[in-house]
């Protein structure tokens, strides 16, 4: 479906580790313009597997950051807007109360499913640039990581895993530098897609949200990032590897030290490498293809759509 032009509308992706806010220009499914945005850690699913709730700092920090949002939107006079919260969100006993307390704060949230979360994302990677050549999507979240690639028959096919690298951080403790936990986290990330098979005909390797556009900032040794650098950027495995071993070396209050890391990511980052290594493992590729776009353009578009 086409829009018009000068369409503004806003997204909002309510994730596992960061909510982040795009207010856009959308036109033929594709970002023209964007007019603002705005992202913040939250760890909002921190001990989720363990308690089964939203933990109550995260809890109030996402409703605050909402609140935050929603001023953006009334500042820019934003309409159309679609808000979508994942995992954290999906899985928690007091997700109903996380919702009622966003919808006190202006901010009116769907929560959605695995599968209409990989549509969206791959919506949303599209929307940035050309991913034309049989791609197959992963993005790797805080809660859940999804799997996406057109089929043969043009069907979109997606898949979501309850694996992500907050959940992974409240199981192994990313803070130290040790080998044993390193091989350990391996073994279970591993074991966990053992059963997942990959077409032999993808062509192109599509990494999206917080592990893989931090791989390409610390690949360009980026001091400001920049989304435009970032988007459509290509990082090796081999050089993938090189980032992994020098994260886990570096103490964990070190790693900030480290040009183009992301804060709040030094523990996070090592997880979500270690999955997206696993994923193009299945491939027969060894580049991989950095969309700062996902599931947020993916809301925008479908909010411009609305």
């Amino acid at each position: 479906m086409s829009t018009k032009k000068n369409n503004i509308a806003a997204g909002i992706d309510i994730g596992s580790n960061s909510i982040r806010l795009i207010i856009a220009e959308v036109e033929n499914n594709k970002i023209k313009n964007i007019i603002y945005q705005e992202k913040a850690t939250t760890r909002l699913a921190a001990n989720i597997n363990k308690t089964g709730i939203l933990a109550e700092e995260p809890f109030n920090k996402s409703i605050n950051v909402l609140a935050g949002f929603r001023k953006a939107l009334n500042k820019y006079n934003v309409e159309k807007i679609k808000t979508v919260a994942t995992s954290a969100v999906r899985e928690a006993a007091n997700g109903k109360e996380f919702i009622n307390a966003a919808k006190n704060s202006g901010i009116e949230i769907s929560i959605i499913s695995g599968k209409e979360e990989g549509i969206l994302e791959y919506l949303g990677v599209c929307s940035g640039f050309d991913a034309s050549r049989q791609p197959l999507i992963l993005d790797v979240g805080g809660g859940s990581s999804e799997i996406i690639y057109m089929q043969d028959n043009n069907e979109l096919h997606t898949e979501s895993h309850k694996i992500g690298v907050v959940k992974m951080a409240d199981m192994f403790d990313f803070q130290k530098i040790s080998t044993e936990i390193l091989e350990k986290c391996s073994a279970y990330i591993k074991e966990f897609f053992k059963d997942v098979t990959i077409p032999n005909n993808i062509q192109n390797f599509i990494a999206t949200a917080g592990t893989a556009t931090t791989l390409a900032a610390i690949d360009m040794e980026m001091t400001e990032y920049d989304y435009n650098k970032v988007n459509g950027y290509k990082i090796t495995k081999e050089k993938v590897i090189e980032i992994l071993n020098k994260v886990y070396s570096t103490p964990y209050n070190k790693r900030l030290e480290i040009k183009g890391m992301d804060k709040g990511r030094e523990d996070l980052i090592i997880p979500g490498i270690l999955i997206i290594l696993e994923i193009l493992k299945k491939t027969n590729l060894n580049i991989i293809t950095v969309s700062d776009f996902g599931l947020r353009e993916g809301a925008v578009v479908r909010a411009a759509n609305s």
